[in-house]
C-alpha cells in the first residue's frame, strides 16, 4: 500500500491511498484541474478510485466541482452518517451523489472500498456535523498494513492514540507554532479557537506521535505532517518538533515527511 498527500493546508486538503487493486481519496478540497494534474503526475499504475472519504464539511476539504467530477464518474462518496445532512445541505455534489445512489454512509463500525477496509473515528474540531479521522487497512496483504489519518483536531487523548496504534503510516496535523500564532495579527478569538478546538500545535503533534509510537507493538515506518499553517508555522519547525521527540524516545528510524500547500508530497510506502 502507498499514500501521497496531494496538498494540505487551509487552502485545500487531499490524500490518495492505494494498493495494487484499489485507491481511495481522503477529502477533495482542490480544483478539478489541480486534482487531475496531480493524478497524472504520479505516473504510476494507480488502480481505479473506489471511494472518496470526507472528514468534515469545511470547504478546504470539499471542493464542490471536484466532488461533482468524481460523482459523474460514479465514484462513491463515503461519509459518517452523522455528517450526511450537513454535507447534502452545503454541497450540491453530495446531494447529487445521494440521488444517484453513490452516497455511502458508515458508522463507527466502518465499511470498505474494494480491498481496503475503512474505519472511522470522531475527532474534536469545530465543524458542523462533526469531524472524523480514518483508519485504512489493506485486506489483500497478510499482516494488513494500516494508514491512520486525522488532519483537523483541537486536541488528542487516549482514544485517539488507540486508533493510531500499530499503523504503519500516520498522517497527523502539525498546524502551528505557538509563538508564531501569538505573534500573528490574528484576532484573539481566532487564536483561542485554534488553540482550544481548531488545530494541533507542533508540540501537541510531537507529543501525540510519541505516545502512539510508545504504545505500538512496532514503530510506524513514516509520520506525515499535515495542515501546516502558512502564516503561523514553517515546515522546518514542524518537522523539527516531531523528529526531535522521536529521537528522544529512541525511534530515530521513523521517517518524518512534510506536506505542502499546493505541491504533492513524496510517495510514502506503507
Amino acid at each position: 500500500m502507498h499514500l501521497r498527500v496531494l496538498g494540505s493546508s487551509s487552502a485545500g486538503n487531499c490524500t490518495l491511498v492505494w494498493n495494487g487493486e484499489t485507491a481511495v481519496m481522503v477529502d477533495c478540497g482542490f480544483s478539478r484541474r489541480y486534482i487531475s494534474s496531480c493524478l497524472e503526475s504520479l505516473d504510476l499504475d494507480i488502480p481505479p478510485i473506489r471511494g472518496l472519504l470526507i472528514t468534515h464539511a469545511h470547504s478546504d476539504h470539499v471542493n464542490d466541482t471536484s466532488v461533482d467530477l468524481l460523482v459523474q464518474n460514479r465514484i462513491p462518496v463515503i461519509v459518517r452518517r452523522e455528517l450526511t445532512k450537513v454535507l447534502r445541505r452545503m454541497y450540491p455534489s453530495i446531494q447529487r451523489a445521494a440521488q444517484m445512489g453513490l452516497l455511502a454512509e458508515i458508522g463507527s463500525a466502518g465499511g470498505e472500498a474494494g480491498t481496503l477496509e475503512i474505519a472511522s473515528f470522531s475527532v474534536p474540531h469545530d465543524s458542523p456535523g462533526g469531524c472524523y479521522g480514518f483508519g485504512i487497512v489493506d485486506r489483500s496483504v497478510p499482516g494488513r498494513g494500516k494508514v491512520a489519518i486525522a488532519t483537523d483536531l483541537g486536541f488528542t487523548g487516549e482514544e485517539l492514540v488507540e486508533h493510531f496504534r500499530d499503523a504503519r503510516a500516520l498522517v497527523i496535523e502539525s498546524n502551528h507554532d505557538l509563538a508564531m500564532l501569538e505573534r500573528s495579527g490574528r484576532p484573539a478569538w481566532l487564536k483561542k479557537r485554534i488553540r482550544e478546538i481548531g488545530h494541533l500545535s507542533n508540540d501537541q503533534c510531537a507529543g501525540f506521535v510519541s505516545e502512539v509510537v510508545r504504545s505500538s507493538a512496532r514503530p510506524p515506518g513514516t509520520v506525515v505532517l499535515a495542515h501546516i499553517s502558512q502564516q503561523c508555522n514553517t515546515n522546518e519547525l514542524a518537522e523539527r518538533a516531531t523528529s526531535g521527540a522521536l529521537l528522544r524516545e529512541g525511534f530515530d528510524s521513523v521517517r518524518v515527511v512534510q506536506t505542502f500547500k499546493s505541491v504533492p508530497s513524496e510517495i510514502v510506502p506503507v
